[in-house]
């Protein structure tokens, strides 16, 4: 399955790569939400958005809400760093857009678990 992942932090883009090429799942990854559209819109075809809640310029929900109205096929996975730590209105704001929202660190296992739900 091709992945799209979107996070404006390098290391986290480069974690959750080495997570899901170990599993082999292929993906492209992004720093903006802007991006991440330039990116669907050149008509890749894709079986999960992956999208950071926080994001400078444009939030994650904003992708997701995109992604929905656009590409209602394609399943989203909101992640943030630490629900716990995120503003409520945020967090209420990616359930309403994204079909699961996950806390960072994201845990492999938990993750891979996620992608498969979600990618059924």
């Amino acid at each position: 399955m091709n992945i799209l992942v979107v996070d404006d932090n390098q290391y986290v883009l480069e974690v959750i790569s080495f997570m899901l090429k170990e599993e082999d799942y292929t993906l492209e990854t992004c720093g903006s939400v802007d991006e991440a559209i330039e990116v669907l819109e050149a008509g890749e075809e894709y079986g999960l958005v992956i999208t950071d809640i926080v994001l400078p310029e444009k939030d994650g929900t904003k992708l997701a809400q995109y992604v929905k109205d656009k590409h209602p096929t394609i399943p989203v996975l909101a992640i943030t760093g630490g629900v716990e730590n995120a503003t409520e209105d945020y967090v209420n704001y990616a359930d309403m857009f994204a079909d699961e929202t996950m806390a960072k660190p994201l845990k492999k296992d938990e993750l891979i678990t996620t992608i498969k739900r979600l990618a059924a």
